[in-house]
């Protein structure tokens, strides 16, 4: 699923994959409830230690995106070793800031 239009994106992602889902799943609740982010969905990818967390934005430019979710996984490194990604990213072409679609919403 392409995550830019017009180098604009609807969507900001992280995905995480790895042991600790559980706690990833924890603490991306927390940060986002701390920074009164609350349109979002975390869905579980297609093996139990990715989880994909879809939060909705009104038409925020690539660069825009690319601020916040900076923001964001700076505060998640704060707290975990990194192993997820952010999309979309600036240091990527537009058409491989793309997500797979989810399986199951947790």
């Amino acid at each position: 699923m392409p995550l830019l239009k017009d180098n604009h994106a609807n969507y900001l992602v992280v995905e995480y994959n790895g042991e600790e889902h559980k706690r990833f799943y924890h603490l991306i609740k927390h940060l986002l409830k701390t920074i009164n982010i609350s349109t979002y969905d975390i869905y579980q990818g297609k093996d139990i230690e990715r989880l994909q967390v879809f939060i909705a934005v009104k038409q925020l430019t690539l660069q825009e995106a690319d601020t916040q979710l900076q923001a964001l996984s700076n505060a998640l490194k704060e707290k975990m070793t990194k192993k997820w990604k952010c999309l979309p990213s600036i240091t990527l072409p537009e058409a491989y800031n793309i997500v797979t679609l989810p399986h199951n919403r947790v």
